[in-house]
């Protein structure tokens, strides 16, 4: 294991620490977004004196910029238990008194959040939550990296939610275990009262629980396994059904096999040991076969990890029948499989959530991670339970060397223990601190993955949903390139269907993976104008409409690619010639009532963009004589983009012939045809792209493009390409890193002001900023009501500002996330 970097409280860790065993909780979203609850200290002047007042503070910050603080909100009560939902957008909090809050993110902003709904519990020891299960499971299959197609390689499996409404509907809400043995369920509801509450009793007899651990059941229920925490009692496992009825929500529980540790018959005699279960969880919350048990002592722990097996019983030969006809029956036992000691008292568990099956693959090993009080963490393989790596000073050197007040400690103690995703690094909390390690991959080679299973996990996420910062842990700087280019091998493998589902996110993707290497920083900014242009050419095309419909016609889209690819002259008029300019106009009347010219002019930066990226692009070429690569390079010699800009250009000439007002804007020296002459110059770069010609050796388009800026004025290039981007930098340090909550790192100060501008005199730039999802500019000093990105910095009105619903329905697709899929936070004038 490797440290990537460690986010502490103060810049000087000799202050008290502010987490320990009992005030500290968090929880990992899909999204990478880590929740964690810290105590907080406030001194009151009284008539007395000075009183101290404690409280609880529930903050979240993104993995890939944990200097980024922001709190969601604070509890009198001691918090017990953060959850995150399966979209990453709602936190479940409990604290202490009972009281279960769920809070969400307001207009998607991860530093804006407003309380939804709440139940309580009051007098009750909450120990473990748990949000209903959607009854969507895609599995991951080592063993199928081989295969073609996204279906082959990920297969649904049936899986049945855990609360359903009439047609199988999955119900939202969560469930909630207690110390006194109590079930409460609550569901979310779409109006008053939003959240309805129901509570039961899991055994008919009092308990009196001090662990429990929730997993869900493929048929729908859920499996709740609980403890008293003494070695010598019965770990009990219920069955837990949910169904919501007219008269309310109605809870069935059934004691299921439970089992005893076998740790018991060991120490269960010897007083001295004072041996007690200190830890239970299931290997995989979606998996209810798999248990863990732990016990231990000061000095010493035990790790049990016990299978559910279906066992054959025969009957008696007095209850048999005649006919020799076996009448038995199967019924389900725990069956211990291995067992894990060590030589320190157990502090936390991780378990994966990767829902992977049992499988022999010898390239890929899912882990659980154990933390002891002694400052070391063991991996432990998830299938066979043999011990792959053990890590006793990780931590340890890493605070030392930041910390030397502190070298006289002899070990780190680490509370809280979580797993990425994909389980290619682990987060710890210790001695205040949050950390982040990485698991695969590593200089001492302990567990690796190979490029092609990394491959795999990417394409997981793809298709999933799930943000990939976790895996680009596991990624070598010299494999990007042959990742990139397997990536896009399988994207052409798959229907169009699919390829229009992921065509946005693996272009997003992209932009992360070079965008962890310094030296391919441009090649990121390319993949970002691609995802831009890719969005406005399925825009642009989805509004065309053809006069008549059958199946044998082709598409408006499908005739203009057609003739662009037969006609090499350049002439874009003659273009015009061949097609029926009727099939490409919009039709307003059906889908927009505030009529064409509203609805035309709010697609005119859109439009100014595609002009305004040719201009970029085509004034670019000459710089291949001076510049291996600069932001363009690796678009110029993409045929297949040439020639949807060409498309685009004529999309726009028809339009612009119907409604003058949208026509791209030029500022030129000389009476020329700009869209003409841009289309020209373009289907020269195109030839030359598609004979295989290298750009820079054809004279007669270099000649074209070093005239060209003193015929139209080329605008900033910013608009068209980030050239600049704080997301992912944290890759491009020397590991480990060290960051302080709400101090921005001097490295991103030094590479803003050091970055490469590959800009030629002719090019004018500004200190403007844009929306990166309108394509409009926002001035140099920005407003309050601007949301920026979590990641890659860039910035977006956050309330619409168009009357078109072509344009809002535009906009609402960037309303949860970013182009590169990371969060939005809202603006402030200190940052």
């Amino acid at each position: 294991m490797e440290v990537v970097y460690t986010c502490s409280d103060e810049s000087h860790s000799n202050v008290k620490d502010w987490i320990s065993e009992e005030k500290c909780c968090t929880s990992l979203s899909s999204q990478n977004v880590l929740a964690v609850s810290r105590q907080k200290t406030a001194s009151h002047k009284k008539k007395r004196g000075h009183e101290t007042s404690m409280t609880y503070e529930i903050g979240v910050f993104d993995l890939d910029k944990p200097w980024e603080w922001f709190t969601v909100t604070t509890c009198p009560a001691m918090v017990t238990n953060l959850q995150w939902d399966k979209t990453g957008t709602r936190l479940l909090i409990t604290d202490s008194s009972g009281l279960c809050q769920v809070w969400q993110m307001q207009d998607f902003l991860v530093n804006k959040w407003e309380c939804m709904g709440s139940s309580s519990l009051p007098g009750e020891d909450i120990l473990a939550v748990a949000w209903f299960h959607t009854g969507v499971q895609v599995l991951f299959s080592p063993e199928k990296k081989d295969a073609a197609t996204y279906d082959d390689k990920f297969i649904r499996e049936r899986y049945q939610p855990s609360v359903s409404q009439f047609g199988g509907k999955p119900v939202d809400g969560w469930i909630v275990v207690t110390a006194s043995g109590l079930v409460d369920c609550c569901v979310i509801n779409r109006q008053e009262p939003f959240i309805t509450s129901s509570h039961k009793s899991l055994s008919l007899t009092p308990q009196r629980l001090s662990l429990a651990a929730i997993a869900y059941s493929n048929m729908g229920g859920i499996v709740i396994a609980t403890s008293d925490g003494q070695l010598s009692s019965l770990v009990q496992c219920f069955h837990v059904t949910i169904q919501l009825t007219t008269e309310g929500i109605q809870i069935t529980s059934k004691p299921t096999s439970s089992l005893h540790m076998k740790s018991r018959m060991e120490y269960s005699t010897n007083d001295s040991q004072q041996m007690t279960v200190i830890n239970l969880t299931f290997m995989n919350p979606e998996s209810c076969d798999t248990l863990i048990v732990s016990c231990g002592c000061h000095g010493y722990s035990s790790m049990e990890i016990w299978q559910l097996v279906e066992q054959h019983t025969t009957l008696h030969q007095l209850c048999q029948s005649g006919q020799g006809i076996d009448n038995g029956f199967k019924i389900h036992k725990w069956m211990h499989h291995s067992t894990i000691q060590h030589t320190s008292y157990l502090s936390c568990i991780a378990t994966s959530n990767l829902p992977v099956k049992h499988v022999m693959e010898t390239g890929f090993s899912p882990y659980i991670a154990a933390a002891y009080k002694d400052g070391s963490i063991k991996l432990i393989h998830r299938h066979n339970h043999q011990v792959l790596h053990t890590s006793t000073d990780v931590l340890r050197m890493h605070a030392v060397s930041s910390s030397p007040a502190k070298k006289s400690k002899k070990s780190v103690n680490i509370t809280n223990l979580v797993q990425t995703f994909c389980g290619c690094g682990l987060v710890a909390v210790h001695d205040g601190k949050v950390s982040v390690l990485k698991v695969y991959n590593v200089k001492d080679g302990a567990i690796s993955l190979s490029a092609l299973l990394v491959c795999l996990l990417f394409e997981y996420a793809l298709v999933t949903g799930n943000d990939w910062w976790g895996i680009l842990l596991a990624v070598k700087p010299g494999n990007i390139e042959a990742i990139c280019q397997k990536l896009i091998d399988n994207f052409f493998k798959q229907s169009s269907a699919m390829q229009e589902a992921v065509a946005m996110r693996l272009q997003a993707l992209k932009v992360a993976l070079y965008s962890t290497n310094f030296s391919s920083r441009e090649k990121a900014s390319d993949c970002h104008t691609r995802l831009v242009l890719q969005a406005i050419n399925a825009l642009f095309r989805g509004l065309l409409r053809p006069k008549v419909i059958t199946s044998q016609d082709k598409s408006p889209g499908e005739k203009l690619s057609a003739l662009c690819v037969k006609s090499t002259d350049g002439d874009l008029d003659k273009v015009l010639y061949g097609l029926d300019k009727d099939e490409f106009q919009v039709d307003t009347k059906r889908r927009d009532k505030a009529g064409d010219v509203v609805m035309m002019q709010s697609l005119k930066p859109l439009i100014q963009w595609i002009a305004d990226f040719c201009l970029h692009l085509l004034a670019s070429i000459p710089l291949y004589q001076s510049y291996p690569t600069f932001p363009g390079s690796s678009l110029l010699s993409d045929s297949s983009l040439l020639r949807t800009l060409r498309e685009l250009l004529v999309i726009i000439r028809i339009w612009s012939t119907t409604s003058p007002s949208v026509a791209p804007v030029f500022t030129t020296t000389s009476n020329v045809d700009c869209l003409a002459h841009l289309y020209k110059v373009l289907t020269k770069a195109w030839l030359c792209c598609k004979d295989g010609t290298k750009l820079e050796y054809d004279e007669t388009l270099l000649d074209e493009c070093c005239v060209l800026p003193s015929k139209l004025l080329v605008p900033a290039m910013n608009q068209s390409f980030r050239l600049y981007s704080s997301g992912y930098t944290v890759f491009g340090q020397s590991f480990p890193v060290s960051f302080v909550w709400g101090e921005f790192p001097e490295y991103l100060y030094s590479q803003k002001k050091s970055k490469l501008m590959y800009v030629s005199d002719v090019l004018t730039e500004n200190q403007q900023h844009h929306d990166i999802i309108r394509q409009i500019h926002l001035g140099v000093n920005l407003s309050e009501n601007v949301r920026q990105c979590c990641r890659c910095g860039g910035f977006s009105l956050l309330t619409s500002v168009t009357k078109s619903s072509i344009m809002k329905a535009w906009e609402k697709r960037w309303q949860r996330h970013c182009l590169c899929a990371a969060h939005w936070k809202l603006f402030t004038e200190k940052e």
